[in-house]
């Protein structure tokens, strides 16, 4: 398979765990030709306070931090009826605690490469529980 079918293979999960990822292909680093395929399927960077999103939404995201890449949402996490925050959140969970590995808020300048047309709606209604 060439590399950008097996980029599109990852970016868009058809048969790929989309977790973390090494962007090194057979020993090159692929950052450039990964960044041009979340182009070409409808991915741009954005901030969190960005996103174009509200409670109830999530949109699917990739944070690219060196030679690693993340997948995750931009959605909203619900504390109490009255407490809730805008954030990306990888998929990958820390090995220490569960919580999610990589956090992004909506202060953070950090840019992540999501695509608001593939926006899904969740639960937010469910209290998540904070160091269950």
């Amino acid at each position: 398979m060439e590399l950008s079918g097996a980029l599109d293979d990852l970016i868009l999960g058809r048969g790929v765990a989309r977790g973390s990822h090494s962007l090194r292909h057979l020993g090159k680093l692929v950052r450039a030709p990964f960044e041009e395929r979340l182009l070409a399927n409808g991915f741009r960077p954005m901030t969190v306070r960005e996103a174009p999103i509200e409670a109830g939404e999530k949109i699917p995201a990739f944070f690219i931090k060196g030679e690693t890449v993340d997948f995750g949402y931009i959605r909203w996490e619900i504390f109490t009826p009255k407490s809730r925050r805008k954030l990306f959140a990888s998929e990958r969970r820390s090995p220490e605690n569960q919580e999610w590995a990589i956090q992004l808020n909506l202060a953070s300048p950090e840019k992540v490469w999501a695509s608001p047309d593939r926006k899904e709606r969740h639960d937010v209604d469910t209290v998540v529980a904070v160091n269950p």
